[in-house]
């Protein structure tokens, strides 16, 4: 069973978005594989879900 997402703040939220835009960036300039950008989102997910569990 996968975990559910965990709530973002307004500050992640518009961090994911600005990192999502990099990445369209640089796939219309044929840059397909984007571990970099995958990871960072991934990070920020993981801080947001540390933080919902009260843990720093």
């Amino acid at each position: 069973m996968a975990t559910p997402e965990p709530k973002l703040t307004l500050a992640e939220k518009a961090a994911i978005v600005r990192l999502e835009l990099r990445g369209l960036r640089r796939a219309a300039a044929g840059i397909t594989e984007q571990p970099d950008i995958d990871r960072q989102i991934a990070r920020i997910k993981e801080k947001a879900r540390l933080r919902a569990q009260g843990q720093k």
